[in-house]
């Protein structure tokens, strides 16, 4: 998303950023629907690439694993992405890769890496040993900004549940950026 790194300022919720969340989360619902369902496991935003209209493609499978139980081992991804869950262990699930977008909404809103606003207790930069044990204990999740419209931020919110299960299904996801589904969240 090096492209949203340089323009973000320009990009708006309600013309751009919308569309590439919607598209991303159609993504995920698409992999999460296929039999065996598929978990991409390091959803961020170098694995997304944009078209010249904006339109982001998934790339880099090369940890996605079938839901097969064998398969979904810990331990793989990109920290700062991961569910908490994942962190402290636990097997990847579709929520995993609920959460990721939860994160990657975050940056697609602030455009800035997540936690790029944390800090100590003594007020200096968070290190990222800090903020991954800050992560598991439910302590630290990504922020969003004043101008992110508030149903943005609750989806987000809802995807970075630290109850796996509080989180949103890719479906959910998708008819919430939709407008279509405000019960969910």
């Amino acid at each position: 998303m090096s492209y949203l790194d340089k323009n973000i300022r320009i990009l708006s919720w309600a013309r751009h950023k919308i569309h590439v969340a919607i598209a991303i989360a159609e993504a995920l619902e698409y992999l999460h629907s296929r039999t065996p369902g598929v978990i991409h496991r390091d959803l961020k935003s170098n694995n997304i690439l944009l078209t010249k209209h904006l339109e982001p493609k998934l790339t880099d499978f090369g940890v996605s694993r079938g839901v097969v139980e064998s398969t979904m081992t810990s331990g793989v991804g990109t920290p700062y992405w991961t569910a908490p869950e994942v962190l402290e262990g636990e097997r990847y699930t579709e929520k995993s890769d609920i959460y990721s977008f939860g994160v990657v909404l975050s940056e697609l809103d602030t455009g800035r890496i997540p936690y790029f606003d944390a800090v100590m207790e003594d007020g200096s930069k968070a290190r990222p040993f800090y903020i991954l044990q800050k992560v598991m204990s439910a302590a630290i999740r990504p922020s969003f900004s004043r101008d992110c419209p508030p149903r943005i931020q609750r989806i987000g919110a809802a995807c970075l549940s630290f109850d796996p299960r509080k989180r949103p299904t890719a479906r959910e996801l998708v008819l919430e950026l939709l407008g279509k589904y405000s019960d969910v969240m």
